[in-house]
């Protein structure tokens, strides 16, 4: 990721695919939270849309000082547990 983004953005969700990174977006952009997509660029577009899209897999990030308003967001609309399995997992130190 690059130095300015993650000077700018917390990570909320690690890996989603497609039609999760898209509905997450729609949800807190309705809570009038800003959400971005980041993931590494598979070559995969030769394959087609579809192989491509169900292939990569991208972390939603919000803005700094926004991840517990947005994990709140997602939890009335996901649960506990969906939103658990697609956070980061923090190292314990």
């Amino acid at each position: 990721m690059p130095a300015r983004l993650s000077e700018q953005f917390d990570v909320l969700f690690v890996a989603l695919d497609a039609s999760e990174s898209e509905l997450a977006r729609e949800i807190l952009a309705a809570a009038g939270i800003p959400s971005l997509l980041y993931g590494p660029d598979f070559g995969l577009a030769g394959l087609g849309a579809a192989a491509h899209a169900a292939a990569r897999r991208q972390d939603l990030y919000v803005p700094k000082g926004a991840s517990a308003t947005a994990r709140a967001v997602m939890v009335e609309a996901w649960g506990e547990p969906d939103v658990a399995g697609k956070e980061p997992h923090r190292s314990s130190t």
